[in-house]
């Protein structure tokens, strides 16, 4: 194996991805970067920091789009980057985006061999998320390898009918990204973060995001009213919720949450600095796959604000609680973990920060990992 090829456009998957970018430049190895460009204003800068360019670079996004468009669309144009995707010996894709199931099918179709980075998410519900959930399982059917960061995952393909030789349990990449941006955040940064947003330093606060397109419409209309209630209940501790630019939140979020003095909407925040804010805070709120997996890093308590999870590990342990968008779980689970003794015994049951070098190591060597024997994370 000589090249290895990449397709992305979430800032999720370029996170994922940059590891094992890093990792395969350090064996050597030739890349390939397709990036599709759909959160091009905030993938960029990690492409920048990083010092990676994208050899292929895409413009799928134009307005408010349908899935459907922009899936045709993304099929088209990498169908005039045949030649040069054919060269690879492998195409990597991650996740459950839309890039990554168009991307992975454009290969199939093409006879171009498929790795599949955090394969084997399940909710087994169609709606929940959607599309992730279909696009994860349609890509099951068609990707050679399988990169599962959990044993609970490598056993849904299994039960799925995948062949044991291309399941591969390594853990979660993001950890790895996670692991090194660690080295990189400081006190004065954090500090600096709500400074800019005329936020106090000296108050605990609560971290939030809230994006997720299941909860458009009435999901985020009850999660902003629990927050109405918290930043009431709660007058010493400041809540943080970086906005996302989709007007489907924007809209409701700063229409429902304004005015408040103890909740602070800011603009979205580039990823080292959304570090260095999960690093401090006394609870996250989230309805996001990737904060579910780089919260316990930080040992902080996470209320998941989804009706079902594909990481159940968190949950399992008792570091996560599912509530949905249902006001009094989430107002409960917060009364609990608020005052709960912080336990900091438990390690991240997605990963080690190993997992980039695992998947090249398998890819070089096409050494298969048993998880009917051994795993990883056996959580």
């Amino acid at each position: 194996m000589k090249k290895i090829g990449f397709i992305f456009g979430t800032r999720p998957e370029v996170i994922k991805c940059i590891p094992l970018i890093i990792e395969a430049k350090n064996k050597g190895l030739e890349t390939l970067v397709v990036f599709t460009g759909q959160h091009k204003e905030m993938a960029l800068p990690l492409f920048d920091l990083f010092g990676i360019k994208a050899d292929i670079e895409l413009e799928i996004m134009s307005g408010s789009q349908g899935l459907a468009l922009m899936s045709a669309k993304l099929l088209c144009d990498l169908q005039e980057h045949e030649a040069s995707l054919k060269e690879c010996d492998v195409v990597m894709v991650q996740g459950d985006t839309t890039s990554a199931f168009v991307g992975g099918y454009f290969c199939f179709l093409n006879q171009i061999k498929i790795a599949h980075i955090e394969a084997g998410l399940r909710t087994n519900n169609l709606s929940s998320p959607f599309p992730e959930e279909g696009n994860r399982q349609l890509l099951s059917r068609i990707c050679n390898y399988h990169f599962t960061p959990t044993l609970s995952a490598s056993n849904d393909l299994k039960l799925e009918g995948v062949s044991l030789e291309a399941i591969h349990n390594v853990g979660n990449t993001g950890i790895d990204m996670l692991e090194i941006m660690k080295e990189q955040i400081s006190e004065r940064q954090y500090a600096d973060i709500l400074e800019r947003n005329n936020i106090s330093t000296k108050k605990e606060f609560v971290l939030i995001t809230g994006h997720r397109r299941e909860n458009f419409g009435a999901g985020l209309e009850s999660i902003c009213s629990t927050l109405n209630e918290l930043a009431v209940r709660y007058p010493d501790l400041n809540f943080i919720y970086p906005v996302h630019l989709n007007p489907n939140v924007k809209n409701i979020v700063e229409g429902r949450l304004s005015g408040y003095e103890n909740i602070h909407l800011i603009a979205p925040l580039d990823y080292i600095s959304f570090v260095s804010l999960m690093a401090k805070a006394r609870i996250i709120m989230t309805d996001s796959g990737g904060i579910q997996e780089e919260a316990p890093s930080f040992k902080k308590p996470l209320i998941v604000m989804r009706e079902t999870t594909e990481r159940p590990e968190g949950v399992k342990l008792g570091i996560a609680r599912l509530c949905g968008t249902d006001k009094d779980k989430i107002i409960n689970a917060f009364d609990f973990y608020f005052h709960q003794k912080n336990n900091h015994s438990f390690s991240n049951p997605y990963g080690d920060g190993k997992a980039s070098q695992r998947i090249l190591n398998t890819l070089l060597k096409d050494e298969v990992y048993e998880t009917t024997t051994s795993s990883y994370f056996d959580h």
